[in-house]
């Protein structure tokens, strides 16, 4: 089993916001990759591999929305988030749908329900466990000849 941190991706211009997510995602055991502008967010996400993206919607270079757009091209499962002054407005913007945005948060917003949301939404989309449970290796050798074994030894 890895060690490694997953990496979440926080787009957020306001540089205190910036540290109190990060700080959180980081005290939660994340690795926190965090951008000021979306055009520095869109670089760090081709560049990296993270598994879930929290974006500001008004940012320099490239709104959260643009952000998250260019991300869905790329991938079309990654868990997205957006935080807004603006919550009422994106609320009805068709684009939240259409990029199956997870969740929009209003400003002001508790860092931790954010870091709870993202948890949640990664877990669902991990995918599945590639260890069988114990019953099932039984149910596959219980017949006369062995399934699913390929390979040398076999």
């Amino acid at each position: 089993m890895s060690s490694e941190k997953q990496q979440v991706l926080i787009a957020e211009d306001n540089p205190g916001l910036a540290r109190v997510l990060s700080f959180k995602f980081k005290s939660c055991g994340f690795e926190p990759i965090t951008c000021a502008n979306g055009g520095e967010a869109w670089k760090s996400f081709c560049d990296s591999q993270v598994v879930a993206v929290v974006s500001d919607h008004e940012m320099p270079i490239m709104s959260g929305i643009e952000l998250i757009q260019r991300v869905r091209e790329m991938d079309s499962k990654i868990p997205c988030f957006l935080v807004t002054g603006r919550q009422l407005e994106l609320a009805r913007d068709p684009r939240v749908l259409k990029l199956n945005i997870s969740e929009v948060f209003g400003k002001p917003f508790s860092p931790g329900t954010v870091v709870s949301a993202v948890t949640d939404a990664i877990n669902k989309t991990a995918p599945a466990s590639p260890i069988l449970p114990v019953g099932s290796i039984t149910n596959a050798f219980s017949g006369s000849q062995p399934r699913g074994i390929t390979g040398a030894g076999a």
